[in-house]
């Protein structure tokens, strides 16, 4: 053999048993990946929070530049200004929204007794007038009573599960503490990052590689800048035009269902929908005329965020469509669950981009040559003996 084939015949045996052990012990990878995802948690929590804020740092480093100071310190400049701005708009909403939620809360859990009666007589008097008897909601309450003593007996083992939250809580909190700080030194190093990445890139690839890499890179930055900037100004939108209306229509628990449409909205699609779903059920008990409302209240609020609010006040859109966006949601909340919903449009955004421009350029490619191959055989071309005089 020649040394010449050597290289490409040892990669493609190297790829193969690579291959076969990933079938062979596709389980160990599995949980060797997830265990590498939960170590490298904070660092994914910081560089998201980087990405999050790297959009008004980017405006206030430029406002600063304008002042005819260093870049440095316009830089420090606009890392502190971004997150002392952060960290007030979150502290003002939980001062805002935190009371709120805890008296609706506190509120719900006052009225369950008088809810269930409700809910109980409802159904009673459906059920009368379809001609079913027999229909009680006590007969299921002293079911739930006679089965909670071995439930209770059962569940038992309570002090570790409650020593595994507490810890589960402090880690959360320490890897939001280190997400945090990561971000600050992302943010800050942003400009020396990206130049070593650079030059990684023309030390170890070869030019098309580059030319790939650079293009893939700039196309899932501009997809993530653009999903992430429309769907919090959408949620932030939708949030507030709830409370007002909901304010405005007295419909009870207002603050506590503005903050779930808000939050449900971040999911694409069927997101503020399923948050209307939960917000009406919880309606329900308080009364149906009020649940009633609600949802005309919400498909109309719906339409008129999505058809004008949204694309004047958000701007470019990362254009999409719709069933792409069906298909991505599916499938990434059935690989990945929430983070795969939340995920998904961008995600499958960057597929589709990268196959449009590809099927582009390869139609483009194939128009330039068709032309010549349609003169080799015409008759007409001045190589061809039938095309002389």
């Amino acid at each position: 053999m020649k040394r010449t084939n050597l290289k490409p015949y040892c990669l493609l045996a190297l790829t193969i048993i690579g291959l076969a052990l990933f079938v062979l012990y596709f389980d160990t990878v599995c949980l060797g990946a997830a265990r590498l995802v939960r170590i490298l948690f904070p660092f994914f929590l910081g560089a998201a929070i980087a990405f999050v804020l790297n959009r008004p740092f980017e405006f206030f480093r430029s406002l600063f530049g304008r002042r005819n100071l260093s870049p440095k310190a316009a830089r420090l400049l606009s890392v502190c200004t971004v997150y002392i701005l952060a960290l007030g708009a979150a502290a003002l909403l939980a001062c805002l929204a935190v009371p709120q939620l805890l008296e609706n809360l506190a509120l719900f859990s006052e009225n369950v007794g008088q809810y269930l009666a409700q809910a109980e007589d409802f159904l009673q008097r459906a059920a009368a007038r379809f001609g079913i008897e027999g229909l009680s909601f006590s007969r299921a309450a002293s079911f739930l009573q006679e089965s909670a003593g071995p439930l209770a007996a059962s569940a038992q083992p309570v002090l570790p599960r409650i020593a595994d939250a507490t810890a589960g809580l402090f880690t959360g909190a320490a890897n939001l503490f280190i997400g945090i700080v990561l971000s600050v030194y992302l943010l800050n190093g942003k400009d020396m990052l990206l130049a070593q990445v650079r030059r990684l890139c023309r030390a170890y690839l070869p030019p098309r590689a580059q030319r790939i890499s650079r293009r893939l890179a700039r196309t899932v930055i501009q997809v993530f800048d653009d999903y992430v900037a429309g769907q919090c100004k959408e949620a932030v939108i939708l949030g507030v035009l709830c409370f007002a209306g909901m304010t405005v229509l007295r419909l009870s628990y207002s603050a506590l269902i503005s903050a779930l449409i808000a939050v449900t909205a971040l999911v694409p699609v069927v997101g503020a929908y399923l948050g209307g779903g939960v917000a009406a059920l919880l309606l329900l008990f308080v009364s149906p005329r009020q649940a009633a409302v609600f949802l005309v209240f919400l498909v109309i609020l719906q339409q008129v965020e999505g058809n004008i609010l949204y694309p004047r006040v958000v701007g470019r859109k990362i254009g999409l469509p719709g069933l792409w966006v069906l298909l991505g949601v599916c499938i990434g909340g059935g690989l990945a669950g929430v983070p795969g919903v939340l995920l998904a449009v961008p995600v499958t955004t960057v597929f589709y981009q990268l196959l449009k421009e590809d099927i582009a350029r390869r139609e483009s490619r194939q128009e330039e040559l068709s032309p010549r191959r349609e003169g080799k055989g015409d008759g007409l071309s001045p190589r061809s003996p039938c095309g002389r005089r």
